[in-house]
């Protein structure tokens, strides 16, 4: 620790708190620090920036997350740079200053490290007064009064976030369904101007809402990726509701909140809120389907910008091949991403693909051949993924506090049957799948030619297509010497649907 001392911030939820007030804090803190003789303290703000750069709040009542060591799990609120202070001040005593100790901490077991660092170091604690004066917690590692004095205000300070917990998940599960609760808007939606605490509705922004729409488009009847669909939208939508860019993440995230279906939370289970939905039910949950299914890809990665990236295979190991190499008077070449057993010039090898996409197109487009199935009679496909995610709740609440009890076994038995006995009816529903194909078909070229169809699609679009109809694509050595692309160097497979 530094011998300036240090002042340790904590920036506070921005529903309560002024962002301002942080640096207010801490030009009084810095102003303290000077009456004290202190006159370059280090200023320590914890979780005051996210990945973006931007503020963001760190409540005080949030729920601790689960640490382990040795075995023995805890309940700990994640403060790195709290700990990192503590043991600077365990090393070299000196000064901490903070407003107030509920800044500090409201944990005792937090409070605790602070006075074992305190007596180790013999460092001291100063918090303004209410007039804005020295306040001295700890003197020198504490005398027994002052180390008494702090338990009891952590301990005051605790209760009080306890209470104040309390009084808002209250207040959620009161006015869930029923009013806007606040915090951070949901993409895809305004607060109506002129409405109350309690009784305030959202609108929709026309942009965003827009936005969502064709993005729920994309992932459902377009096949695209997640990735891709994301690269869209940053490039040509709105921003999200902080300014930051749009990821895969904060995309599934918008597209996964129940406000977007019209709904709200309250009690864990889902009800009907006062704002217009943006999608029907039905769409969102369909959505929240594809977007949560585990076999699904889950990658970050942006999707590829050539037709068959990621897609297609090296003919001599089978692993995947991506587009490199070009620069220096080489043009861009599928290469194996790790074996570089080929290389092949990428816009042959999509061209080659794409004619033969076209060619199965031109024949089977406007036949039945993979079309979607109607939807069929029933409604109850809703109700039955509620009650799915209910029976996953309890499941994993007894799976918490299962310690070999063979009721509780029993219990988590009787679950997972009727989970799989949903799930097996979920499956057999004839729902209506998204249809990659439609645009290429007569009803949905508007006068078109296949060819000139296909060359319209964007890339994720294309991408799409020949995942549906292609089950493979290998790229082998090619057989004929000279710098001429050799066809017969890329092997085609057509899916057992497609094939014709």
């Amino acid at each position: 620790m530094s011998d300036e001392g240090t002042i340790y911030l904590r920036q506070s939820d921005f529903r309560t708190d002024d962002p301002g007030a942080l640096e207010a804090r801490r030009d009084e803190l810095v102003e303290l620090a000077r009456d004290l003789g202190v006159h370059n303290p280090r200023v320590v703000v914890e979780n005051d920036v996210d990945d973006t750069g931007r503020l963001r709040g760190a409540s005080a009542h949030k729920r601790p997350e689960q640490v382990r060591a040795a075995g023995l799990v805890t309940l700990r609120t994640r403060r790195p740079k709290y700990h990192g202070v503590m043991v600077d001040f365990q090393l070299g005593g000196g000064l901490l200053l903070v407003s107030d100790e509920s800044r500090l901490t409201r944990d005792w077991r937090d409070g605790e490290d602070l006075l074992d660092a305190a007596e180790v170091g013999g460092g001291s604690v100063v918090a303004l007064d209410d007039e804005g004066r020295a306040r001295w917690v700890l003197t020198n590692g504490g005398t027994r009064s002052e180390r008494a004095a702090f338990r009891d205000r952590v301990n005051d300070a605790r209760k009080f976030s306890e209470d104040l917990g309390v009084k808002v998940r209250k207040g959620r599960r009161r006015w869930a369904g029923k009013s806007y609760q606040g915090g951070r808007r949901p993409f895809g939606f305004q607060v109506e101007p002129g409405t109350e605490e309690h009784h305030r509705n959202l609108l929709h922004d026309p942009a965003e809402a827009a936005a969502i729409k064709a993005s729920d488009e994309r992932l459902q009847d377009k096949g695209w990726t997640l990735a891709a669909a994301t690269r869209h939208l940053r490039e040509n939508g709105p921003p999200t509701v902080t300014g930051a860019p749009w990821t895969p993440g904060t995309l599934r995230d918008a597209l996964l909140k129940p406000a977007v279906a019209g709904l709200a939370v309250r009690s864990g289970e889902l009800v009907k809120a006062p704002w217009e939905p943006i999608l029907t039910r039905e769409r969102w949950e369909a959505l929240k389907a594809l977007l949560t299914d585990p076999a699904r890809r889950t990658t970050t990665a942006n999707e590829p910008r050539w037709l068959v990236s990621c897609f297609a295979t090296c003919g001599v190991c089978g692993k995947t091949v991506k587009v490199g190499g070009a620069g220096r008077g080489r043009s861009a070449a599928y290469v194996g991403s790790e074996c570089g057993h080929v290389r092949r010039t990428a816009s042959k090898v999509d061209g080659l693909v794409s004619e033969a996409v076209i060619g199965w197109l031109e024949r089977f487009a406007d036949t039945a051949r993979l079309r979607p199935k109607p939807p069929a009679a029933n409604g109850h496909a809703a109700a039955m993924r509620d009650e799915l995610a209910r029976l996953r709740r309890t499941r994993k609440a007894l799976m918490a506090h299962f310690e070999g009890d063979p009721d509780a076994l029993a219990a988590i038995r009787a679950k997972d049957r009727r989970a799989r006995e949903i799930e097996a009816q979920l499956a057999a529903l004839d729902t209506i799948q998204g249809d990659p194909l439609a645009d290429l078909r007569a009803e949905g070229r508007d006068g078109q030619t296949v060819r000139a169809a296909w060359e319209a699609l964007e890339l994720p679009r294309k991408r799409a297509v020949v995942r549906l109809l292609v089950r493979s694509v290998v790229i082998k050595r090619a057989g004929r010497t000279g710098r001429a692309f050799d066809p017969e160097s890329v092997a085609l497979t057509w899916t057992e649907e497609a094939a014709p």
